[in-house]
């Protein structure tokens, strides 16, 4: 009911290409699929990440997300191109026919421009959000999937540095990670997480964000030579 009488269905997107402007949306559960056929306008926030070349590569992304997060195919994948359209009738295309009659694209920077500048922390773009890294990660399970600021994991740290919370609230997190390297064996974008961690926790430290414990333990390991 809630679905049916909304003005606007809000939604993200798991890609949106440049050459036929297709926005790719890949669930299981079906409810975006509803926020994007139900209301009368479809509203798509997509960070600028999310842009690739061609639908072919969309295809392609759609295949990665899906086998990484361990499912052989996603139950349901939106191709969206437009608002509902229908030429059924006497040949005149009229919008709005089953579906939205309008649909508006929002690309969102939130500082992705500022890290893409970043020569080390710049891979974390070509994350695809499969959560491939969640599974084998020794820390999120630890933390009953606590782990993170908005977004969530190691490959949430330099996210949280840059977009969303800033160096204060990824200042914890970064010292939290083992860096043990498990995300980076199994990230089909061979992100090299541990890597833009190590990078993370430099510019913390230049910041003057050292979490308590860690400043601690760097004090004894200089002054006695065990960390505890």
């Amino acid at each position: 009911e809630k679905f049916v009488k909304a003005d606007v269905g809000i939604t993200g997107a798991n890609a949106i290409t440049a050459d036929t402007g297709t926005i790719f949306l890949v669930e299981n559960e079906g409810n975006i699929r509803f926020s994007t056929s139900a209301p009368p306008v479809h509203i798509a926030l997509i960070g600028i990440e999310k842009i690739l070349p061609t639908l072919k590569d969309g295809m392609r992304l759609v295949e990665v997300v899906a086998r990484y997060a361990g499912y052989l195919a996603m139950t349901y994948v939106s191709m969206i191109s437009g608002p509902s359209k229908t030429g059924d009738i006497e040949k005149t295309v009229v919008y709005g026919a089953h579906g939205p009659q309008e649909l508006h694209v929002i690309l969102l920077d939130n500082g992705r421009k500022e890290m893409a500048k970043d020569p080390v922390a710049k891979q974390a773009l070509r994350c695809i959000r499969c959560g491939a890294c969640m599974y084998e990660c020794c820390v999120y399970p630890i933390t009953t999937g606590y782990w993170g600021y908005k977004y969530m994991g190691g490959i949430g740290i330099p996210w949280t540095y840059y977009v969303a919370g800033g160096p204060e609230e990824a200042a914890p997190l970064a010292f939290t990670c083992t860096m043990c390297g498990r995300c980076r064996l199994y990230c089909p974008m061979e992100i090299d997480t541990p890597a833009v961690v190590e990078h993370i926790r430099k510019l913390l430290k230049e910041k003057g964000l050292l979490p308590r414990f860690a400043k601690e333990m760097a004090e004894r390991v200089v002054k006695e030579g065990v960390p505890y």
